[in-house]
């Protein structure tokens, strides 16, 4: 089509310039700079592009690492989220165990201590009881020696000795 256009344009036509030959060298020096950049310069944009693919796809692998490495912090979370409950029942559990422990613990004891107070207490009244008996005895052995003194003082007669047991029988009412 183009040599058509420039054969029927003639010499000095409106779409090329007037020498056919200006045509042949503008075309020859086209194809001669199209070559060097073909040559020269396309290798170095097809580095350019493949480097820029390369980045991209680096770029694209680096996003699904961080997409994973997030995922993996959600999964972690979230079972993190879920293990403080688990570590509250079990915390719960342990107080529960541990205070029935100490309840048991603390019930032995007092019951122990209540023994003991009971057992000292009974200790105490059974010393008490000996000694008012001593005590009751010795007043006994008191009033009996001085009845007797008083007995042989006076000389023992009837009267005498209703009051002498009179008194004695008054002195011992009066002690219980």
């Amino acid at each position: 089509m183009s040599l058509l256009s420039i054969v029927a344009a003639g010499e000095n036509g409106i779409m090329f310039p007037g020498e056919i030959r200006e045509m042949y060298w503008a075309i020859a020096a086209f194809a001669v700079i199209v070559g060097l950049v073909v040559w020269k310069g396309l290798p170095g944009i097809r580095a350019g592009l493949t480097g820029r693919t390369d980045r991209i796809q680096s770029e694209l692998d680096d996003a699904r690492a961080d997409r994973e490495q997030a995922e993996l912090a959600l999964q972690t979370s979230t079972s993190t989220i879920a293990a403080p409950e688990d570590r509250e029942r079990e915390m719960r559990t342990e107080a529960a165990q541990t205070a029935q422990k100490l309840k048991a613990d603390m019930m032995a004891k007092a019951e122990a201590e209540a023994d003991a107070v009971r057992e000292r207490g009974r200790a105490d009244v059974a010393n008490m009881k000996r000694q008012a008996q001593a005590d009751l005895s010795a007043e006994v052995s008191r009033m009996t020696r001085d009845s007797a003194e008083a007995v042989v003082m006076s000389g023992l007669n009837d009267q005498s000795h209703g009051e002498l047991i009179d008194n004695y029988i008054n002195q011992v009412s009066q002690m219980s």
